[in-house]
């Protein structure tokens, strides 16, 4: 048992990383806070990011766990996953191969009033990947965290949420202390080996919502 649920921990690990490496608002304004308010507000905005998923795997295992353990809900939840892991590796390939991403994006955010942490809840809220992300690749997760009872979901939801605080945290250590740690050639290397990673579990997944099915 020690065994699979390392094994998830690292799946988790690694999927997450698939996630928070890409560009999207809650790495934009970890960029800009920590560049404006320092360390401490950029790790602050992956704060909020990680409490709302708490919530989410909170409401996923007590409201949802019954329904999610339905076969046809199994098989869909695995096929489309399992889709969905493969539009990810495809976009996450195709923009590091040719080059369109960089740790560099062009910053036109306003001033904002509102707390770091709470802008991370807001940018995660904000967009429509992160609910979909939720409800195909994490509720496979989850469906096979929940094998292992309490143990297999902290073993989930930890390996998911190490991935976005040392990600994001790099990031804003790097703002704050300079950008020679890390290059755009190094993080196009990580993305490539990212999707590579992503194209396997979209195999799997696939195999185990067709399981399911049959």
């Amino acid at each position: 048992m020690f065994i699979e649920v390392l094994i998830l921990f690292a799946s988790s690990l690694i999927i997450g990383y698939s996630g928070a490496l890409m560009p999207g608002p809650v790495l934009i304004v970890t960029i800009n806070e920590s560049t404006k308010r320092g360390l401490r507000s950029g790790l602050s905005v992956s704060l909020g990011h990680i409490l709302l998923e708490v919530i989410m795997v909170f409401l996923l295992t007590i409201g949802l766990a019954e329904v999610l353990s339905l076969p046809p809900i199994v098989a869909s939840i695995g096929f489309f996953g399992g889709l969905f892991l493969s539009w990810m590796a495809y976009t996450i390939l195709r923009d590091a191969l040719r080059r369109k991403v960089s740790l560099n994006p062009d910053l036109k955010l306003e001033d904002q009033s509102m707390g770091s942490t709470m802008l991370g809840v807001y940018t995660s809220l904000s967009n429509p990947f992160w609910f979909i992300w939720w409800i195909s690749v994490g509720a496979v997760f989850l469906l096979k965290a929940l094998e292992f009872s309490i143990v297999g979901v902290m073993a989930f939801y930890f390996g998911h949420i190490l991935s976005d605080l040392s990600w994001y945290g790099l990031v804003a250590f790097v703002m704050v202390r300079g950008k020679k740690f890390m290059s755009d050639r190094v993080y196009r290397s990580l993305l490539i080996f990212c999707g590579a990673t992503l194209i396997f579990f979209s195999i799997v997944f696939i195999k185990f919502g067709l399981d399911a099915l049959l």
